[in-house]
């Protein structure tokens, strides 16, 4: 076990309703206990959406926020595709060298992954460690809140989860980073003026937040027939998904990625390096709350008569936390600019 990352500690584990965020905080424990996920995994507010060629949105996987995150507070979060069999065999390979990975694993073959299993062939993120080839196991620790687990499970159900088909898997490492981070003032204001672009204009290609919230706003009609005619239940490939579909999985995490993005505005406003103050953490955090209800309105829409007066009254709400969500990343994001640029 020389050279391994060690594996997660037993003590409880962050637990949290975002299986991405939670399984990476884990996975970051085991390299640096000390590092607080806060601060490393909520410093984006990036949207990972995109306007696809149909005019509607699209949305990328998570990786490149998180790996850039990572990046910046001293951490390499490396991705590895699996495609075949032989992809997955070469992170076995690596866990049996005492190396603890993130997996993006197939949720239909997940024993333990009761909504999806047998279902759905949608990703959900696991951490996994310590194989033993005696008794044929591994270790997986799902931190997820919906449904946490930790235990052994069969080499073989994970193989199956990782490229029995395909679902877009993959399996992700933490190594050290080779550049040391920048001074730690200089780090915040790159930080909050990153963030600033990402609330406001947009970055890395991604839509700005208030760009796709009122992207949203302005083809409510159009995403709530696509919502409506989605199947239901979660059913399929995940890469296969309709636009209605996804539109609920992106509002589910985005209201992800602001919720952390709170908790990281609340530690540097407790940090005091620059004088963020309170405020920006609880603008982040009613925006990241009415996201969830447009999110969670949509759905309860999608199974109602289009024409009825409560549909009609559900739209209307859907359009009003839009707009509080726009204002709210608006407010936020020119504090931050100004904060940054005032302390340069």
């Amino acid at each position: 076990m020389n050279d391994a990352t060690p594996l997660v500690d037993d003590a409880s584990p962050l637990v949290d309703p975002s299986c991405y965020h939670a399984a990476v905080a884990a996975l970051l424990g085991s390299v640096d206990p000390a590092a607080d996920p806060a601060l490393v995994l909520g410093s984006s507010a990036s949207t990972c959406a995109t306007w696809g060629t149909d005019g509607l949105l699209a949305f990328a996987e998570p990786f490149v926020p998180f790996s850039a995150m990572t990046e910046r507070r001293g951490h390499r979060l490396v991705e590895h595709p699996v495609r075949d069999r032989e992809s997955w065999l070469r992170a076995l390979r690596h866990l049996e060298r005492g190396h603890t990975i993130v997996a993006a694993a197939d949720g239909f073959h997940l024993t333990h992954f009761w909504p999806n299993r047998g279902s759905s062939h949608a990703l959900h993120a696991v951490v996994l460690s310590d194989p033993d080839p005696s008794t044929g196991t591994l270790r997986l620790l799902d931190p997820g809140l919906e449904l946490f687990h930790d235990g052994r499970v069969p080499l073989a159900e994970i193989e199956a989860a990782m490229c029995a088909e395909e679902a877009g898997q993959s399996w992700m490492e933490l190594l050290p980073r080779t550049a040391a981070p920048l001074p730690h003032g200089d780090l915040i204001r790159y930080e909050l003026t990153l963030a600033a672009r990402e609330l406001a204009g947009g970055e890395g290609g991604f839509l700005g937040g208030t760009e796709f919230l009122a992207g949203i706003r302005s083809r409510i009609p159009v995403y709530v027939e696509l919502v409506a005619e989605r199947p239901r239940g979660a059913s399929g490939n995940e890469l296969n998904w309709g636009a209605g579909q996804n539109l609920l999985l992106g509002l589910w995490w985005y209201h992800n990625v602001l919720r952390w993005f709170a908790r990281y505005l609340g530690a540097l406003a407790d940090d005091g390096t620059v004088p963020l103050g309170p405020e920006p953490a609880a603008s982040a955090d009613r925006a990241c709350r009415d996201v969830l209800v447009v999110r969670n309105l949509l759905m309860r829409l999608g199974v109602m008569p289009l024409d009825s007066p409560r549909a009609r009254a559900f739209r209307e709400q859907i359009d009003t936390r839009l707009g509080a969500a726009r204002d709210a990343l608006a407010a936020t994001a020119a504090r931050l600019a100004t904060v940054a640029g005032a302390h340069a």
